[in-house]
């Protein structure tokens, strides 16, 4: 049998580099707590590189915004 994930819903330490660990967050996002921890998951003690890390290589990147937002930034900061 397979172990999965668990997090526990209490303040303590997290192991971001735990290959479970984004699957630890999203269980908490839907749940909306503010805190977890991993005291009590079988991979508390894992870990792997981070492998999917965003790098912009552009030195200026540019991003597209909503028209919305935009609009809304050129009116406060325009």
């Amino acid at each position: 049998m397979k172990s999965r994930p668990n997090p526990i819903h209490k303040s303590g330490t997290r192991n971001v580099f735990c290959p479970y660990y984004e699957k630890c967050l999203d269980h908490a996002v839907e749940r909306r707590w503010r805190y977890w921890k991993c005291s009590e998951c079988p991979h508390k003690l894992r870990q792997q590189p981070l492998s999917h890390n965003v790098t912009i290589h552009a030195p200026n990147p540019c991003y597209e915004l909503p028209w919305k937002t935009y609009r809304e930034i050129m009116y406060r900061f325009g």
